[in-house]
Order: C-alpha cells, then structure tokens, then sequence
C-alpha cells in the first residue's frame, strides 16, 4: 500500500513523464533570479553543469524525478512551486 508522500511523488513522476514531449514549464530562472544567484553558481549546488541549468530554464530538459526534488527542496518549495503542469496538456 502506497503511503501519501510516495502516492505525492508517483503522481510527481507520471506528470513528469507526460510532460516529457510537449515540454514543461518552470520558474527556476525566475527564483533562482530573485535570490541573486548566478546560473554557475546553481548548477554546482545541484550537481550539474551549468548548460543543464541552462536547458532547464528554457524547457529545452525536463529534470529527473531526483533533481526536480533536489532542486525544489533547495529553494524550499514544493515542486509543484516550480514546475508548472498544464492538465490541459497532459
């Protein structure tokens, strides 16, 4: 039986791979902004190269499971603050 916090992140995971062809939106560059930090600067903190960023803000990647979470949590957020899932698109 699924508890509610992997319940959350199966849903998470469905949405993700949904979304995977039309591409998903984000507001990482619109926070990551806000908070004064450069491109570079985050990829480091996340463990990725900076072109990833890059290809993330501009809905060019959509992110594993893992780094949404990763990424979410740093900016203390949910991701569904960060990523934007169109059900009309789904």
């Amino acid at each position: 039986m699924l508890d509610i916090q992997n319940a959350v992140c199966y849903i998470v995971i469905v949405k993700l791979t949904c979304h995977k062809e039309a591409g998903m939106k984000n507001r990482i560059e619109e926070i990551r902004k806000e908070r004064g930090i450069r491109q570079e600067d985050f990829a480091k903190l996340m463990g990725v190269s900076r072109q990833t960023i890059s290809s993330l803000e501009t809905g060019r990647y959509n992110p594993s499971i893992f780094l949404a979470h990763k990424i979410a949590q740093f900016f203390g957020m949910t991701i569904e603050e960060v990523f934007l899932f169109d059900e009309e698109g789904a």
